[in-house]
Order: structure tokens, then C-alpha cells, then sequence
């Protein structure tokens, strides 16, 4: 996957100066498309994506083609077999996590939290690598890592991007929010911590490399 330039590293996660939570806005970020892109588009693509796009994060979690099946409150009471039988067959590589959600969503639906941690981990993994990302091994590389912030065990949130400098301790987030024409929502770099700090779960992932679009924007930092 394609990787940022030690000096980009540098410049998005500075060591030994301030990183403000608002971090800075990366340049040419507030304009069309791209002002338009969610916090999950961003993480997961680097691009706008309709939210009904299939593999989208809405898609995956929230919608009745995603992973789950629903009760009239949208709480999960289930996985979706129709999704998992396509995911299975076409993207072999998220089956074992399949099957940790098969074996724990049981003991996660009446409430063991060890059960629902588990749960969150397998669908972010699912989620990451159906939109092209590779989930490294817990004892991976920490330069790229994608994190999460939810309010319970099924959902999410906000997501973005973590960035480690080459002194292999300082990592900063890049993160946004969706705008539209009359309010653009620009990325930000440089971040102190990940917005929504207030809920209880994150969730992160190390992952290898990024996508190209978010080398591309990010590159715009200079």
C-alpha cells in the first residue's frame, strides 16, 4: 500500500511541539468533492463516498445489506447471512473475523462486555479491509493505525487516521466531518486527540500503508 514520505510523517505529527485538538486544516481540503466526505469516507478511502455505497461504513453497521439483522429499535439481533455469504465468497480474508462475530455475538447480545470488545474489533477489522486497507497484527507496525470512537460495542461514531513521526513516539489524528457548499468541512491534520473523546469505546487498528487519495491529500501539507 502506499506509504507517506518520512518528512510528511514529520510534518503531519511534529515532535516536541504543541498539537491542538483542532489540529490545522490540511490546504485544499475545504473544496469540492472532497469538502463533502464524511469522517468514515476519509478514514477508510480518503475520498466523498454516498453513504449508501456498498462497504461504506453506514452500509456495514447501520443498514439492513450490512451485518447485522435489526429489531424495530435498530438494536442487532443477529448477522445478516446474505451479507457474510458475499463477503465470505469474494473476500476471503475477512472469514476469520466472520467467525468471531459467529462465536461471540451471542454472549455480546446479552450484555458480557469481553464478548461485545470482540464483536467491535471483528466488524472494524471486516470494515477496514473491505475498503482496501490491511489490518496488521496487534504487534504491528504503529505509523498508520485507524481508529474509532463509538457510544456502544455495534456502532460508531467518528473515525480517522493516526500518523507516527519517525522518532517512533509522537502520532497525531487526522480527522474530518462532512459539510456541504454552505458550511465545507475541511481535514484536519496535526490533531491532539481524536474528536468525540468523551465516549468510552475506541477502537484502533494498525494498519499498512493508507489509500492513495489520503497520501494525495495529505501531501497537500507541506
Amino acid at each position: 500500500m502506499p506509504y507517506l514520505t518520512n518528512a510528511q510523517r514529520n510534518l503531519l505529527a511534529p515532535a516536541g511541539e504543541e498539537h491542538p485538538e483542532r489540529g490545522a486544516m490540511v490546504p485544499t481540503s475545504d473544496q469540492a468533492p472532497f469538502f463533502n466526505a464524511a469522517c468514515w469516507g476519509w478514514a477508510l478511502t480518503g475520498e466523498y463516498e454516498n453513504a449508501n455505497n456498498a462497504y461504506t461504513a453506514p452500509t456495514i453497521y447501520n443498514s439492513d445489506e450490512g451485518a447485522f439483522v435489526f429489531d424495530e429499535d435498530r438494536v442487532p439481533t443477529g448477522l445478516n447471512a446474505d451479507f457474510f455469504a458475499t463477503t465470505d465468497d469474494f473476500f476471503p480474508q475477512t472469514a476469520p473475523f466472520h467467525q468471531v462475530l459467529v462465536d461471540n455475538l451471542p454472549a455480546a447480545l446479552n450484555g458480557d462486555e469481553d464478548a461485545q470488545d470482540a464483536c467491535r474489533v471483528a466488524l472494524m477489522t471486516i470494515t477496514a479491509q473491505l475498503n482496501g486497507l490491511t489490518v496488521l497484527a496487534d504487534d504491528g507496525s504503529e505509523v498508520y493505525t485507524l481508529v474509532m470512537k463509538s457510544s456502544s460495542w455495534y456502532g460508531w461514531d467518528h473515525w480517522g487516521l493516526g500518523i507516527q513521526a519517525t522518532d517512533g513516539v509522537t502520532t497525531t489524528w487526522q480527522q474530518k466531518v462532512s459539510g456541504s457548499p454552505a458550511d465545507p468541512q475541511a481535514l484536519y491534520y496535526n490533531c491532539g486527540e481524536m474528536w468525540d473523546a468523551d465516549l468510552a469505546l475506541e477502537t484502533v487498528l494498525k494498519i499498512d500503508g493508507l489509500q492513495q487519495a489520503q497520501v494525495d491529500m495529505l501531501n497537500n501539507v507541506v
